[in-house]
């Protein structure tokens, strides 16, 4: 579904000619071993659908996937003669960090990815606004957090 106050503002900027450009995320793109199991990791945790797989780069296979927001998640394989370098997922590195995902039940979520042996790199944390938040290492050693907002 796509994000009605972004496309509003695209709108507002095309019609009165303002001077910027509307930049909206498009999507993440993630390196992996075997983007297809990767693929499906993403699929039974977080509901993700395959859109595509194809040869987008000579030599690489990319999954592109759906998460049921604005932003494609992309998967794509080595590509022949790059760097096996693995780093585990980790808070506070720079660069990327992590990206994340939405939830309604933290809890439940959380139980579910410890009783599938998924890393739990920092527990269940309250924020000052009591929303909650999570991380977790995911396929490739990417490291994700869940979000769940505070009680309304």
């Amino acid at each position: 579904m796509p994000n009605p106050i972004g496309t509003l503002y695209y709108i507002h900027i095309k019609l009165f000619g303002v001077g910027i450009m509307a930049y909206l995320i498009n999507h993440i793109h993630i390196r992996a071993k075997d983007p297809m199991v990767s693929a499906a990791w993403y699929e039974k945790f977080f509901d993700t659908k395959v859109l595509s797989s194809k040869e987008v780069m000579p030599g690489t296979i990319t999954v592109t996937m759906d998460t049921g927001g604005p932003v494609r998640l992309n998967i794509s394989s080595q590509v022949s003669g790059s760097s096996d370098y693995e780093a585990p997922a980790e808070l506070n590195t720079l660069g990327l960090e992590h990206f994340g995902f939405s939830t309604d039940d933290i809890e439940a979520d959380i139980c579910e990815f410890e009783n599938h042996g998924v890393r739990i790199v920092l527990p269940i944390t309250e924020v000052g606004s009591g929303a909650k938040l999570a991380y977790i290492e995911g396929p490739d050693h990417v490291l994700i957090e869940l979000v769940q907002s505070a009680a309304k």
